[in-house]
């Protein structure tokens, strides 16, 4: 059987339908994709918001909140020991299907009724208000996908780590800044591709350094700056004078170390035991295809940061025990055939269409379900009935489709239509790997937020502040700072463009932390800080190359028109390791 070749219904592109995609998708009894994995990746981030939080007061006790939801929102949310608890039975709001109308119209109805969770966390959390999609952290703020770590504040995806600052997907490392894609490190700053490196400053794609500067494609070294040698007493005079503690150290030594890492071989993929696998970040994959930010995974194809699962597809966060999931985001923990479903976790199995359910089996169509089965639309039905009304509500999907505003038709086998999401798109993942301005957000039907700028009246300029963390004293706390970015790029521009805060105060957990670590303080808020280094990173997308050495034929995440120097994983390792 060959590839088959469709075009998408939303961006109009051709993509690729394999063999074994139509075996999968007759597994778990789906028809094929409309719509291209890219559009089809875009379309669930756009219903994951992470990052953003409101203060706002809880819907059932009226307590004062952090939540990832607006004021202004068509439903209920509750702080999390009411909505845990037994003062509202999300079975009350259930309703009888109604054969004349589309399944989404119904099904957001009722979404637009059942309360929600001012914010996802799970374990015990400690001191961690400021927290989402997080579990088991301790004295921890603005962490975000972040699970067992502790003292760490700003940063995303970090995980088993402690004393962590301004990170990007960070695991098992202590004492940490400003570093992207690292595992097992210890006091390192500014580093991003590397494992097992230590007292470092400035290093991209080395492994066990340790007393190094501004290097990169290193293996097993001490003492380097510029991927030169150096005698332990050159190498500390020479760090001395490069005054590394200083704003104007570190901006003049980046531009000569961004000079060095042009000149770095760069790997295709970053891949870690993984075989017969494409994509980038992938550790202990077995089988998985164009997919990114995942470990301990075998038979996937199109995912986005799952572990330890698989046979599943399209699947965007989480896993851990999963199998045979399709078309979801955030869902997870010994799940077992779950299609078209956001936020659903704790031995779901054979749920479809299916919002914020948990510890159930057996439901289509419901939201906010606990410990239930044969659910549709939030009412309960025995068995049969229930087995007989699903072939029925999936047949007259097809009959009765829904049509959203720009006329995109949805029918049994798509993901929510992006009008159904609970979040603007500009407060989403989907705005971070996909990004977008607002007249191109609205035209592709999806919700902007406006950001109006805080209240805030600025005591001092990020770029007035001091040159190094020596020269701050307590009083600094009281301070309300003006980003950098807001300063220097147009305010309303950088509130767009990377949701910048305006204004930030530094906290005492972080003025500790850049005097331990001898580093002088930011000059841009979190926000603006996070996008720089989402802007280091690779997208979540592959091109065809070729080996800058070997001309062997491959896939990567460097585009065709980038001059990095990419080689095959044979002729890398012949070269660096």
């Amino acid at each position: 059987m060959s590839p088959e070749q469709k075009q998408c219904k939303n961006c109009t592109k051709e993509f690729a339908i394999e063999p074994e995609d139509f075996e999968f998708y007759t597994k778990i009894k789906v028809p094929p994709p409309t719509w291209c994995p890219d559009c089809r990746l875009q379309r669930r981030l756009s219903f994951c918001n992470e990052r953003n939080l409101y203060s706002r007061d809880c819907s059932l006790c009226g307590t004062h909140m952090v939540a990832m939801y607006p004021k202004d929102t068509h439903f209920p949310v509750y702080c999390l020991p009411c909505y845990r608890g037994d003062g509202w039975d999300p079975m009350s709001y259930g309703r009888q299907y109604d054969f004349s109308r589309s399944f989404f119209t119904q099904f957001y109805e009722l979404k637009t009724q059942v309360p929600r969770a001012a914010l996802v966390r799970q374990g015990d959390i400690t001191g961690s208000e400021f927290c989402n999609r997080a579990s088991f952290n301790k004295n921890c703020y603005l962490v975000v996908r972040a699970n067992y770590n502790e003292d760490s504040i700003y940063s995303y995806n970090l995980w088993n780590s402690r004393d962590c600052a301004d990170c990007f997907n960070i695991h098992k490392s202590e004492l940490t800044y400003q570093s992207i894609d690292s595992f097992e490190c210890y006091n390192v700053k500014f580093c991003q591709e590397c494992r097992l490196c230590r007292n470092s400053y400035f290093l991209f794609d080395c492994r066990n350094c340790s007393d190094c500067v501004g290097c990169v494609n290193l293996r097993n070294k001490q003492y380097y700056i510029l991927n030169q040698p150096y005698s332990k007493e050159e190498y500390e005079e020479k760090l001395r004078e490069l005054r590394l503690d200083t704003v104007a150290g570190q901006e003049s030594f980046k531009q000569v170390f961004e000079e060095l890492t042009k000149t770095a071989i760069r790997e295709a993929s970053i891949m870690l035991n993984s075989s017969g696998s494409t994509g980038n970040w992938l550790s202990n994959c077995s089988n998985v295809k164009d997919s990114y930010q995942c470990r301990d995974m075998e038979n996937g194809k199109y995912l986005l940061s799952v572990l330890l699962s698989k046979d599943c597809m399209d699947h965007s966060y989480w896993g851990n025990g999963s199998e045979l999931i399709y078309e979801t985001a955030n869902c997870g923990y010994n799940c077992s055939r779950v299609r078209f479903c956001n936020e659903c976790w704790d031995s779901c199995s054979e749920i479809t269409y299916s919002d914020n359910c948990y510890a159930s089996s057996n439901l289509f169509g419901c939201v906010g379900l606990r410990k239930k089965e044969y659910c549709i639309l939030n009412v309960e039905y025995s068995k049969e009935e229930y087995l007989d009304l699903v072939v029925k509500i999936e047949a007259q999907m097809q009959e009765t489709p829904y049509v959203d505003a720009k006329g995109r038709v949805y029918t049994f086998g798509e993901f929510f239509p992006t009008e159904l999401s609970a979040s603007a798109y500009n407060t989403t993942s989907a705005f971070d790997n996909f990004p977008l301005t607002e007249p191109e957000i609205l035209a592709q039907g999806f919700m902007w937020e406006n950001r109006e700028e805080k209240g805030h009246v600025p005591t001092k300029n990020g770029s007035d502040l001091p040159e190094s963390i020596t020269e701050v004293g307590d009083e600094i706390l009281k301070d309300v700072i003006l980003c950098e970015a807001y300063e220097k790029e147009g305010g309303k521009s950088a509130i767009d463009q990377h949701n910048c805060s305006k204004a930030y105060r530094i906290t005492p957990q972080e003025l500790a932390f850049y005097r331990r670590m001898d580093l002088p303080l930011p000059r841009r808020c979190f926000n603006s800080r996070h996008h720089l280094r989402h802007q280091m990173r690779n997208p979540l997308k592959l091109w065809p190359r070729t080996c800058a050495k070997c001309s062997k034929e491959l896939e990567t995440s460097y585009s065709p028109d980038r001059p990095e120097i990419i080689y095959c994983e044979s002729c890398y390792q012949a070269e660096v390791a």
